[in-house]
């Protein structure tokens, strides 16, 4: 929907979702939108990182990690609001997804993995090159900022058919309540 939004700036458009956020407003972001984190100053990075000999990381590279349009399993945190309705593991459509880590700090600021990869292996239909470097990595994260919340979905789970899996996952970030 990103084309029919208008210019979207972190200059202009981030503090104005940050301050609704802080006031109350819950925001959902999706694949590439999570992206939104770093500009929040939420505790999360990118788990697929490689470390560069400067002490710096980069992106992996396609020679390493590539997973495009593949079906791939997740544990859940049934306890979490999000998860409401879910089985323990769920099946999710990935497309080079982002894939989160937490700072050391993350669980004192309130944020937590909804769904996570709990295997060297997730692949479940399709194909995974380096799918090794997903384990332990955070596919779905909650966390509060101000008096809202952020809700970052790594996977697409809104994702044509694929996504009658992982509806339960939306609808519940859309109905819930900030805390």
């Amino acid at each position: 929907y990103r084309d029919r939004a208008g210019r979207i700036t972190p200059a202009a458009t981030v503090p104005q979702l940050k301050r609704f956020v802080e006031d109350g407003g819950i925001l959902v972001a999706i694949g590439r939108s999570t992206a939104i984190a770093e500009h929040f100053g939420l505790p999360v990075s990118s788990a697929l990182v490689e470390n560069r000999p400067d002490g710096g990381t980069r992106p992996l590279p396609r020679e390493k990690y590539f997973v495009p349009g593949s079906l791939l399993r997740v544990a859940v945190d049934t306890s979490n609001p999000l998860a409401f309705g879910l089985e323990k593991e769920a099946d999710v459509f990935f497309d080079n997804s982002p894939v989160f880590r937490l700072a050391r700090d993350a669980a004192a600021r309130g944020v937590r993995p909804v769904a996570w990869f709990a295997s060297a292996t997730p692949l479940r239909s399709g194909w995974a090159w380096g799918q090794h470097y997903l384990d332990g990595g955070i596919a779905i994260a909650d966390a509060p900022l101000g008096k809202g919340r952020v809700v970052l979905f790594g996977p697409e789970v809104n994702f044509r058919a694929q996504s009658h899996g992982t509806f339960k996952f939306l609808f519940n970030a859309i109905y819930y309540q900030a805390q």
